[in-house]
């Protein structure tokens, strides 16, 4: 049976994966700070709503809803008028405030359901980890606690990726986190020094289920948001 794929609204991105995302999968995009993840999701999530209108939500853990969107605005995303139609959702979930446990995902997943909502973007994995903090859990557990929660979203139908920093994002000397693993989708954003000159690159590690190209590709962030140069070769390579 062929696997459905969904576009990611990220241009360049689907001509790096081969067609896009497989639907209802679980991406995580990790990097450094400033190499692009927010605005990956952001988009994700954007794009999804006004061209191929699937209901998304964007949650974040660090920011409030006016920057997100003021953030958006400058990225040429109206999603104060994605928001106002129902069309897009977003949930803000300061650490300070998040209660531990799967109790606390009950409210998510129900409204998940009542508004039948398809892609969700969490910023960042720091959510999980403030989540099960107050839990004397073990590695093993606490990953678990993570796949129980992607089931859901799995068995709601909704296609989800969530982002997380890495202090070291040398392709060349990337060690793999215990959660890199759980993921489907391992997606790489790095910045790559050439002389006095840094430059910004994407790779995908892995995506489970589905052929994509292994190659480095530059990627570019301006005013119209962040594009994967699929085309080019990075500079600094």
């Amino acid at each position: 049976m062929a696997i459905e794929l969904i576009k990611t609204g990220v241009p360049g991105l689907d001509n790096v994966l081969k067609g896009g995302l497989r639907r209802n999968a679980s991406i995580l995009v990790t990097g450094a700070p400033g190499t692009g993840k927010t605005i990956l999701a952001l988009q994700f999530v954007y794009y999804g709503a006004k061209d191929f209108n699937e209901i998304g939500m964007f949650i974040t853990t660090e920011e409030n809803h006016e920057d997100i969107k003021q953030f958006a605005r400058n990225l040429g995303m109206d999603i104060e008028s994605m928001e106002s139609e129902g069309r897009i959702f977003l949930m803000q979930k300061p650490l300070i405030a998040l209660k531990g446990g799967m109790s606390s995902m009950k409210g998510l997943l129900a409204l998940i359901k009542k508004h039948n909502i398809r892609r969700i973007a969490l910023d960042s994995m720091t959510f999980f980890e403030y989540l099960y903090s107050k839990f004397e859990i073990n590695k093993t557990e606490y990953r678990r606690q993570v796949l129980m929660f992607m089931h859901e979203l799995k068995k709601a139908q909704v296609t989800f990726m969530t982002v997380s920093e890495r202090s070291v994002t040398d392709i060349d000397k990337l060690e793999y986190d215990m959660m890199d693993f759980v993921f489907e989708g391992f997606i790489l954003l790095s910045r790559i020094r050439k002389g006095s000159y840094f430059e910004r690159v994407l790779t995908v590690a892995k995506m489970r289920g589905q052929d994509h190209s292994l190659d480095v590709y530059p990627v570019s962030i301006g005013i119209d948001g962040f594009k994967v140069l699929y085309d080019q070769t990075p500079f600094s390579l």
